[in-house]
């Protein structure tokens, strides 16, 4: 996955603001993630028809995706205070 890095400037947004609305997304992310474990494909569902495995393999795909793009908005929040960090105290 291509990393999203901004450089802070002048004229631009500050650092700080940036990474906050990163993690902002993360827990956004990290929220969906839990709203996805309540609801997933139970084998009780599937009594009467349905494809339990593909539709479980299925979800995990997905639960997987969200989880890596929660963190890689925590990692990009993290890169953005520590590029700050080196240019301000260069």
């Amino acid at each position: 996955m291509h990393q999203i890095a901004p450089v802070p400037n002048l004229n631009g947004s500050p650092a700080d603001v940036l990474a906050e609305q990163m993690m902002e997304v993360c827990h956004a992310l990290e929220a969906a993630v839990g709203a996805m474990c309540q609801w997933q494909p139970h084998g009780r569902d599937y009594q009467i028809g349905g494809d339990y495995q593909a539709d479980r393999t299925e979800f995990l795909r997905r639960l997987g995706l969200v989880e890596a793009l929660a963190k890689q908005y925590e990692q990009e929040a993290i890169s953005m205070v520590q590029y700050y960090d080196q240019k301000v105290g260069a």
